[in-house]
């Protein structure tokens, strides 16, 4: 199996790993820098699903282009896009996976929500993104493409790569499991 990813961000590709190394312990993990279409800073669900699913549609466009000789149905794209969110008041993190197959077939899971603590999330609807607020605040140099906020607000119990792994994980067994019904009673 072919993963193609639309980033090169190390969390991401590692997440994905992650998500594919139980079912596909050999299988092959590009990322391609890609655009997400939406801001650099997503700033509701619908953005970041959004982004989520132009990476992986760009993903798989790229990866095919590389690799024109391998099977179809060997090959997805997966986007992940890590963005914030509103609710009450309040802004939350939210994280979009998205798997597209050779047939055009999308497959979508969300989760790791959290509340964005006051001193990241002020910044952040003041017009920030969200790795270099949080960089400038603990001083850690490209802290998106290392644990990320997650990882700095957990003191590493819980790292982007795992938190976006999980959700990955979700969206690729969606599609692995797409035909789940033709079993059913």
């Amino acid at each position: 199996m072919y993963f193609f990813v639309g980033s090169s961000n190390p969390t991401k590709l590692n997440a994905v790993k992650y998500a594919t190394q139980e079912k596909w312990p050999d299988a092959k993990i590009v990322g391609y820098e890609v655009e997400s279409g939406v801001r650099s800073q997503p700033m509701t669900d619908e953005e970041t699903q959004t982004g989520a699913l132009n990476r992986a549609r760009a993903a798989l466009v790229e990866g095919r282009r590389q690799f024109p000789d391998l099977n179809l149905e060997d090959c997805l794209g997966v986007g992940l896009e890590g963005g914030v969110t509103p609710w009450k008041d309040e802004l939350w993190s939210t994280v979009w996976a998205a798997v597209v197959d050779a047939a055009g077939e999308v497959f979508t899971a969300n989760g790791a929500r959290m509340k964005i603590p006051e001193s990241i999330a002020k910044p952040i609807i003041e017009g920030g993104e969200m790795g270099p607020v949080v960089a400038e605040l603990v001083g850690i140099a490209d802290v998106r493409r290392k644990q990320g906020m997650i990882g700095v607000v957990t003191r590493e119990y819980v790292n982007r790569t795992s938190e976006y792994g999980a959700i990955a994980k979700l969206a690729v067994g969606l599609w692995y499991g797409k035909n789940w019904s033709k079993n059913a009673k």
